[in-house]
């Protein structure tokens, strides 16, 4: 090549690169419009993420999640949400990956940590070996409180029927029956009325709130209003048949039947709840040498279950009377009160320890000693929160334990919704549990501390407590399958009286099962203009496990006792849990506070996928025409402990017309024991 040709290559180049320099900041800046139109949008998907999650909409926030995350993998809050959102939704597997991803970097907080820790103990063994079967004392209840001695030798402790979390306490010598509160203070004084009780000894309640005690002085039983007024009295002082001489324990049995044991007359006596002799038992006879001296008793699956002081025995009988067994007959020095925590485990107040007796294993150990301090426990209960509450008639003292293995585990705080929709009123929906799941009642607004990014929050309210609302949200499911068009009118019955025994205050929605699941029916709609539509067409081919989530997701923003029925024949089609995993299933709906009730219309078949998510969520397949129909069903989701709770208050931080993230934390004290949990929210749009 000349070098005339050279030089005018060099030219060209020279141009070329010019060009390329002026042009670079317009590529550049293309570049950088397009990373912030990028950032942009994920930062819009995920503002779209966590409002529908606060919605209850928790498919669309894993689907908008999703689509955030995958345009910024390396945002870690989004990351967060979405496990969160797969949480929420049942996938805990899922939601578990996506935390240990945050946890492996280096980007997961402690209390993330704690929250998965909780899960995966939950998921595994752990949940089945939780107990430890040895008491630690929490706290004891002070005879004096402001000046007062409130109890003098407690004879008798028994968890409120409120399910509140307090417990009752019958003081023998004072003659008065107090009311405990979770926290340990006296907030009730009942003295039975002008006359008040004479000697108190045991006490219960009947199902309409009424109490029943035992009189040892009087020789009496009396049944008192909720305010603690006599009302009328069982029994006279003799030997003969109603007349009771030394009565102590007493129990109350699920079908209107009251049981008390008799010193002086060394046997149990049974009454109905007019006051009516029924029957007495324990006296010598040829298969049984008769009770020395009865002291508490426990009625479990149709049994009668009586300590013997005397022989240190506990003796079995059936609700007539028929002896059928000596259930321990060693290791029992004076034992007195008695009570089942499960099937499987009774507690024995005995002189001054508590033991716990193993019935499947046969083994009976010491639960507590009241750490050596024990003289003679005559009672024990357990609050409705789990604690045992033991009352040491010699020692003068009432002390409340938890076990061990719970003392340290602390509490799942886990907020489920932050409502914005009376902004700036905010509300915070939040669940309270053990551990192991167990709801823990009674909290008050003291218990709990609230921070919106970083700011304390002195000035809220608890709104809504859970444990004290017996309001019910229903859905009710019915199986619109080809096999159940020769049920359609039980079904409609069925449905009919449902309905018919919901309460005012009490929601409901219908929903029919076909290929397609559909809402039919929603608060405020009139079930009879519905009702036809119901069984008006059948499919063969029902979509059960989408009809199950989409009955679920209408029960879900609302704060009232939620249950889920669904009317079946139980012959569902053996891939019905593919796409939606059983165990997923089950926990979607425990998550979100569901019970699932599946409501047989033949007595003889169960179908044990149904069943096993009923047992999950603390439900229970049942048949349509039992005796009491299902309205068992309906009276166990308001009796069943509720740790749901809701705390508003108005909002401080500053918005920035809705496109602020306003990270909220939560933490709740109770006792020795602790939790924490954080999420947060978007406010409403403003411009």
């Amino acid at each position: 090549m000349c070098w005339r040709g050279m030089k005018n290559s060099r030219v060209i180049a020279g141009v070329g690169i010019l060009l390329l320099f002026l042009s670079l900041p317009a590529v550049l800046s293309a570049q950088q419009e397009s990373l912030d139109s990028v950032s942009i949008k994920a930062a819009e998907e995920f503002r779209w993420g966590v409002v529908s999650f606060h919605e209850g909409l928790f498919n669309k926030a894993i689907l908008s999640l999703e689509k955030s995350l995958a345009m910024d993998p390396d945002n870690t809050l989004t990351r967060f949400w979405l496990g969160r959102s797969y949480y929420q939704s049942g996938y805990e597997e899922a939601a578990l990956n996506e935390w240990q991803n945050l946890m492996d970097t280096g980007n997961a907080g402690s209390t993330l940590m704690s929250f998965a820790e909780i899960i995966t103990d939950r998921r595994g063994l752990s949940r089945e070996l939780k107990s430890s079967d040895r008491l630690v004392e929490l706290y004891d209840i002070p005879r004096e409180q402001e000046g007062f001695t409130f109890y003098n030798r407690p004879v008798s402790v028994n968890a409120s029927p409120a399910g509140d979390g307090s417990f009752y306490l019958l003081s023998y010598l004072n003659g008065d029956l107090l009311q405990i509160s979770t926290t340990g203070r006296v907030s009730h004084v009942l003295s039975g009325g002008v006359l008040g009780f004479d000697r108190p000894f045991d006490m219960d309640f009947l199902t309409d709130g009424e109490l029943v005690v035992s009189e040892y002085g009087a020789d009496r039983i009396s049944i008192c209003s909720r305010q603690g007024f006599r009302i009328r009295t069982i029994g006279s002082t003799g030997t003969g048949e109603g007349e009771l001489l030394g009565p102590q324990y007493l129990r109350v049995s699920d079908d209107g039947y009251i049981y008390v044991s008799e010193w002086g007359n060394r046997r149990v006596s049974k009454f109905n709840l007019d006051g009516e002799f029924i029957l007495s038992f324990g006296r010598p006879r040829a298969d049984f040498a008769g009770l020395r001296g009865p002291s508490g008793l426990e009625l479990r699956n149709g049994f009668v279950y009586i300590a013997d002081s005397m022989t240190g025995k506990i003796e079995v009988f059936d609700q007539s009377g028929n002896y059928i067994r000596t259930l321990i007959r060693e290791g029992l020095q004076a034992p007195e009160d008695l009570l089942f925590t499960d099937d499987n485990s009774l507690l024995i107040a005995d002189e001054g320890q508590v033991l716990v007796y193993d019935l499947e294993n046969d083994i009976l150990s010491v639960a507590s000693d009241l750490a050596g301090a024990g003289k003679r426990i005559l009672s024990i209960t357990q609050d409705g929160n789990g604690n045992i509450v033991a009352a040491d008639f010699d020692g003068n003292s009432v002390s409340v334990m938890t076990d061990m293995a719970t003392l340290y585990a602390g509490l799942f705080l886990r907020i489920n919704r932050v409502a914005t929709g009376e902004y700036p009123l905010v509300h915070v929906d939040f669940t309270v549990e053990d551990r192991w799941g167990k709801p823990v009642v009674g909290l008050g607004q003291r218990n709990f501390f609230l921070r919106e990014n970083s700011l304390s929050i002195g000035d809220f309210d608890l709104t809504y407590t859970g444990y004290d609302n017996r309001e019910l949200d229903v859905a009710v499911l019915v199986d619109n399958s080809s096999a159940m068009r020769s049920r359609q009118g039980l079904i409609q019955d069925g449905v009919r009286s449902l309905f018919q025994n919901l309460q005012t205050g009490d929601e409901a929605h219908l929903l029919a099962v076909r290929d397609t699941p559909q809402v039919l029916l929603e608060p405020g709609d009139d079930l009879l203009d519905i009702l036809p539509e119901l069984t008006s067409s059948w499919s063969d081919t029902t979509d059960v496990a989408s009809g199950i989530r989409l009955g679920a997701s209408q029960l879900i923003p609302d704060r009232k006792r939620k249950a889920l029925f669904f009317f079946t024949d139980g012959r569902i089609h053996p891939d019905t849990f593919v796409n939606y995993g059983l165990q997923d299933m089950a926990q979607y709906l425990n998550n979100n506070g569901i019970s699932f009730f599946p409501v047989y219309m033949d007595p003889d078949f169960r179908n044990s996928e149904l069943d096993y998510i009923a047992k999950e969520t603390g439900g229970e397949g049942v048949y349509l025409l039992q005796p009491r129909g299902i309205l068992p069903l309906l009276d166990k989701v308001r009796r069943a402990a509720s740790g749901f709770y809701t705390l508003s208050y108005n909002a401080v931080n500053p918005t920035d017309f809705g496109q602020a993230y306003i990270p909220v934390s939560l933490e709740v004290n109770y006792i020795s024991k602790s939790g924490r949990d954080e999420l947060g929210y978007f406010g409403p749009l403003e411009y």
